[in-house]
């Protein structure tokens, strides 16, 4: 199992941050080779809702399946990502500190084959690199732009 967590503070208010944050066509400005965010079923509560994520890294396409397992308004996101050989579980832990967020990123994984159980320990480093950047990415555009990313 490989697991690392990064953390990010927004100058913006909880609801804005949540708001950018659970707006789906916001994902493509921040998630590196996200080409598209496909939403297959959405519930009320949030939790059981399933989206197709879209990815297409240097002419490799390929689909990752996103499972919310539990949704906390303002507080806790918890999702199951699966495919291309990996299951993982992301919890998005945010926490208001008056006009700021802090979000906490925690990922845990494992790969379904041999090679990428061999893989995914190695290239730790790389993953907590990217989600560092993408993180500080989601941050600036949130500062800019608020919660709606197409707006420039």
């Amino acid at each position: 199992m490989t697991q690392f967590e990064v953390s990010v503070v927004i100058n913006k208010p909880v609801n804005i941050v949540v708001d950018a944050l659970m707006n789906h066509k916001n994902f493509v400005y921040w998630q590196t080779n996200l080409e598209k965010f496909e939403i297959i079923k959405e519930t009320e509560e949030k939790a059981g809702s399933i989206a197709h994520l879209h990815y297409n890294e240097n002419g490799k396409k390929y689909i990752m399946e996103d499972k919310m397992l539990h949704y906390e308004p303002n507080k806790k996101i918890i999702s199951q990502v699966s495919g291309e050989g990996i299951s993982a579980i992301v919890e998005n832990i945010i926490v208001s500190c008056g006009d700021k967020t802090e979000i906490t990123l925690k990922w845990s994984g494992k790969g379904k084959g041999f090679l990428v159980k061999v893989l995914l320990p190695l290239l730790k480093g790389k993953m907590i690199k990217e989600s560092t950047r993408e993180l500080e990415t989601f941050k600036h555009l949130v500062e800019t732009r608020g919660s709606d990313f197409s707006i420039s």
